[in-house]
């Protein structure tokens, strides 16, 4: 390969590089990918749509490694605890102070 054929291979490659950033396709296609294996694996755009969720799985564990990891330990942490249950007073309305009902 020569020299002017490897620039112009790295021209390229940045040049589709830019106009895919541009154009923001990868999160539109990994949006697609999404919606598609979301249905299960029998239906016909899981299989075109699966190597594109792997794909992406793998970048973002290659690329961030300890953020991937604490949101894996974050999503098994159990829920906090709820507060008591809400109860209806059945005699609300005659407690209602004065002021209350003068802006009503």
């Amino acid at each position: 390969m020569t020299s002017l054929t490897a620039t112009a291979a790295a021209l390229g490659l940045l040049a589709a590089g830019y106009a895919l950033g541009a154009r923001k396709a990868g999160p539109r296609l990994l949006s697609w990918a999404e919606d598609a294996v979301t249905p299960g694996w029998r239906t016909w755009k899981f299989w075109p749509a699966a190597p594109i969720i792997l794909i992406a799985l793998a970048w973002i564990w290659t690329v961030h490694p300890r953020r991937s990891l604490a949101n894996v330990r974050a999503w098994r942490q159990p829920p906090p605890p709820r507060g008591p249950a809400l109860r209806f007073d059945p005699d609300w309305a005659s407690k209602r102070r004065t002021t209350d009902r003068e802006g009503a």
